[in-house]
């Protein structure tokens, strides 16, 4: 959910993130329960009703909150713990009540069909673009616990889920959920697709991993009968801690070897001058940033945090280049303008000028409404807002920008936004480069280049955009455009490595060194 990480490839445990709510479950609910048990004993209540008030409260608490945050924030709301503890409270309740209920053959069989019926539309209705959980996530939630609560039942020769397939499934489907993802990814990640035949070999392997993970790792755990008895306590422990250390080493030691980037420009690093001066490309060079850091190699303003993320309005930026310089260059836009502060920084310290960078993620300069998750950006146009006052006050020499492809906005809508900021700012004296948006590819370049380099190139005419900057530049005086793709691809692709420097750290961004290698190209384009 995290903008930077949105189009990372998918992590092989990306899905132990609801484990860690089950796991707080676990520590959290005993005591909850204790504490429970211990007022109603002290003021003389029945312990189930009073375990019963309070998991009712929980569930109306966290599902209040649930509905808020869903409604604010929906990717933060989809993982956090108090926005789901509703659901296991739920669970609580059917465990205290169940005994109690006292339902009839066709109540029951009522009951199935009903929670049945609801989690397939929950399958069925339900898309990416689904508020969720909020009040919607009431519809599978509920649904599983009509099923439960109905118990076995016969309708004719339906027997509901006491099926064999089923019940060994259900056996087994903690080992499955913790396999089932691991095996699809890795999977992916070397054939890049999953058909028919394949999906079915998958379900099969599948299986028969968590079958042996339920076999020889859950239930000895489970029902250990060694002597001490916490000696699957002492294992767990000492597994987990390997797992830990061998994680931890190797991530420390990816993290701990920065980007060399005093080799950019050097004969084995020629970078863009291998496109634009036919400089010697030598063979057998590794690329730089390595493979294990291209998604890390990004703009030093993430670092500071100065790069405003979608619900920040505030006009926060960075100041770079040389603090005490007499002349100042300004960066404004999205991470397509992000991504050239690496160039614009070089430029200006080369020159002794300040740079102050304001960037926001997915909030183009132009005023135009931009949706984001299907609304109104709103913070983006009262960000822009902000910054362009902000800009009149520092009274630049220069302000850079560039915004990635907004496809969703009507091409003359856009251009007429661009250029009412553009005059604006031209008309107070400023001098306004536009960066033409690089071109994205088809591919991701940090998985393509881990298995066939030779591969990773895209076909120019596909991957770059009508240049609308140049179309919406041509009513505004006091401005310059900018055409870097000449030094990004060759007259007919766009390759992953130029000169040996990985040119895309994602599907669209520039990685900081290729940017870095672009500095003196794009000062000599810009007039600098």
């Amino acid at each position: 959910m995290d903008y930077l990480g949105a189009e990372d490839a998918p992590s092989p445990v990306q899905h132990f993130w609801s484990l860690s709510i089950e796991e707080q479950f676990y520590i959290v609910w005993p005591l909850l329960m204790i504490g429970a048990l211990w007022w109603a004993r002290r003021r003389g209540y029945s312990p189930v009703q009073v375990l019963t008030f309070v998991l009712a409260v929980v569930l109306a608490g966290s599902l209040a909150a649930s509905v808020a945050l869903t409604r604010s924030d929906p990717a933060w709301a989809y993982f956090v713990t108090h926005t789901r503890i509703w659901e296991l409270a739920l669970g609580g309740l059917l465990a205290l009540i169940l005994d109690r209920l006292q339902l009839s053959g066709g109540v029951r069989n009522a009951m199935v069909i009903a929670g049945m019926v609801a989690a397939l539309a929950s399958a069925l209705l339900f898309s990416r673009a689904t508020d969720f959980p909020g009040f919607k996530a009431l519809l599978p939630t509920l649904g599983a616990a009509l099923v439960i609560a109905a118990g076995s039942v016969r309708i004719g020769g339906f027997r509901g889920l006491d099926i064999a397939a089923l019940r060994y499934i259900g056996d087994r489907s903690y080992s499955i959920y913790l396999w089932h993802w691991p095996l699809i990814i890795f999977y992916v990640a070397q054939s890049g697709a999953i058909g028919l035949v394949d999906g079915v070999l998958l379900i099969i392997a599948i299986l028969a991993v968590s079958g042996l993970s339920y076999r020889f790792v859950e239930q000895p755990y489970r029902h250990s009968r060694s002597s001490p008895q916490w000696r699957p306590l002492i294992d767990g422990t000492v597994a987990v801690g390997l797992c830990v250390a061998v994680a931890g080493g190797l991530l420390y030691a990816i993290d701990r070897q920065p980007i060399d980037t005093s080799l950019i420009g050097t004969a084995d690093y020629p970078g863009p001058a291998a496109l634009l001066s036919n400089a010697a490309v030598p063979e057998g060079v590794g690329p730089l940033p390595p493979l294990s850091k291209i998604g890390s190699d990004v703009p030093v303003i993430y670092k500071l945090k100065c790069h405003q993320q979608q619900q920040s309005i505030e006009a926060t930026g960075c100041q770079l280049g040389d603090p005490a310089g007499t002349r100042t260059i300004v960066v404004m836009g999205d991470s397509h303008a992000a991504q050239w502060i690496p160039a614009v920084d070089k430029i200006a310290k080369d020159r002794k000028w300040k740079l102050i960078s304001f960037t926001k993620a997915a909030c183009p300069v132009t005023r135009v409404t931009i949706l984001d998750d299907g609304k109104p950006y709103e913070q983006c146009a009262l960000w822009r807002e902000k910054v362009i006052a902000e800009i009149t006050k520092l009274k630049p020499d220069f302000v850079f920008t560039s915004q990635s492809n907004y496809t969703s906005v009507a091409q003359d809508t856009m251009i007429e936004g661009l250029r009412s900021v553009w005059s604006e700012l031209t008309g107070r004296g400023v001098h306004v480069i536009a960066i033409r948006n690089t071109p994205f590819s088809l591919f991701d370049p940090r998985s393509c280049l881990g298995i066939d380099p030779g591969k990773c190139v895209n076909p120019r005419g596909k991957v770059e955009r009508e240049d609308i900057f140049a179309l919406a530049a041509r009513s505004v005086t006091g401005m310059t455009v900018v055409d870097m793709n000449d030094a990004l691809c060759s007259k007919d692709s766009c390759p992953a490595v130029v000169g040996n420097i990985v040119v895309l750290r994602d599907n669209h961004h520039l990685t900081a060194s290729y940017a870095l290698a672009l500095a003196p190209y794009l000062a000599k384009s810009a007039g600098l």
